[in-house]
Formats: structure tokens, C-alpha cells, sequence
């Protein structure tokens, strides 16, 4: 039913409520929502779209789910204001349970996976393609990232294609993850590199 009344359509703030108070999803101001028709949206959770700290302004946000392609919810989970989310032609996105801080960028072309109790830190982006090509040998232009559970993110890290970061893992702040991460490893710097091992977060 969700895609019935959704799909093809450009959804804004006023017309939201109806889809909001029947599948639980809240999509705030400033939202730009765009869902084709032959895309799949499931939410067995909970979603917010472009929420704000208390107090707080709402910035430009826009979502968009393209031909084929799949947008997935399978816990809580709350993106903030100022986002960017593309989920492009026959790729997939799946969100567990955690949030998302201001003015992310997902560039969804193949397969991201982001799993439970995820906390991302603002400006940081996460793209699974270069979308342009590199001639040389075993060259792929996209490659799925899956992001484990309780994985913090700092702030204007950037996580490539191709690369598995395990569960209990932080990436620091300006990261550029450009290969695997093993769980409960601490990362930094460009390219990313393990400089801490059986780290803990958390309150």
C-alpha cells in the first residue's frame, strides 16, 4: 500500500501525514521525496527524514528511490536534516537502527548495507561507485559496502566503494576508508588505516 501512495509521485511536508501516521515514517520540512514507480519500499521499522535537534533550523534535504531499485528499514532509524540520498536505477539500500547527523551524502548505485545501533557523525559521505571508469585491469566501477553493527562514524569521514566495516568499529573524524575495517578497530587518516585495536564506544 505504501507504494500505491507514494510511488511517482513528488512528496512534500503537507502531503507526508497521511503515509506518516499509516507506516511510520515522518518526513520533516524541507524534504524533497521522489519514489518511482517500479521502486520497493519496505519499512518494518521506524524512519525519520530530515529531523532536527531541538531548537534547531531545517536545511534543503532530498531523497530519492530510482527505477528497480530497493529502499529498506529494518529498525529505528532517524536521518537528520540537510541529507542527500540517492538510491540509483536496480541498486539497494538497507538501514538497520541508529541516526545519521546533518547533511549526509548516500550514493547508493549497487549495494549499501548499514546495519544496527549505527551512530554517523555530520558530513559524511558514503558512495559505493566511482561512476566513471579507470581502464585498467580488474577495474569495477561499483562495489557493495556494508557497515556492521554498533559502528561509529566521525565527522567528514568518507566510506568507497567496496569496503566492509565490522561491527564495534570507529572510523575517525575526516576518514577516508578506502578498504576493510576490522570490528572493534579504530581508523584514521587518508586512505584509512588501523591505528588502534579491541576499541570500546558507547555511553
Amino acid at each position: 500500500m505504501l507504494n500505491k501512495l507514494i510511488k511517482g509521485t513528488q512528496i512534500n511536508y503537507f502531503k507526508s501525514f497521511f503515509v506518516n501516521s499509516l507506516f511510520k515514517v515522518r518526513v520533516f520540512r524541507k524534504v524533497h521525496l521522489r519514489i518511482a514507480k517500479s521502486a520497493q519500499v519496505h519499512i518494518n521499522g521506524t524512519l525519520n527524514l530530515g529531523s532536527t535537534w531541538p531548537e534547531l533550523g531545517y536545511f534543503e534535504s532530498q531523497f530519492k528511490v530510482e527505477d528497480n531499485a530497493c529502499f529498506e528499514v529494518l529498525g529505528k532509524f532517524n536521518v537528520l536534516s540537510g541529507f542527500l540520498l540517492t538510491i540509483n536505477k536496480g541498486a539497494k539500500l538497507t538501514l538497520g537502527s541508529g541516526y545519521i547527523n546533518y547533511k549526509c551524502n548516500i550514493a547508493c548505485f549497487n549495494d549499501i548495507t548499514i546495519g544496527d545501533d549505527v551512530a554517523i557523525a555530520e558530513n559524511v559521505t558514503i558512495r559505493d561507485s566511482d561512476n566513471h571508469v579507470v581502464r585498467r585491469k580488474d577495474f569495477k566501477k561499483s562495489q557493495p559496502i556494508v557497515i556492521g553493527d554498533h559502528v561509529w562514524i566521525g565527522i567528514n569521514a568518507t566510506i568507497l566503494k567496496g569496503v566492509t566495516i565490522g561491527s564495534g568499529a570507529i572510523v575517525a573524524a575526516g576518514a577516508v576508508v578506502t578498504r576493510d575495517v576490522p570490528a572493534s578497530s579504530l581508523v584514521a587518516g587518508v586512505p584509512a588505516k588501523v591505528i588502534k585495536e579491541n576499541v570500546k564506544w558507547g555511553d
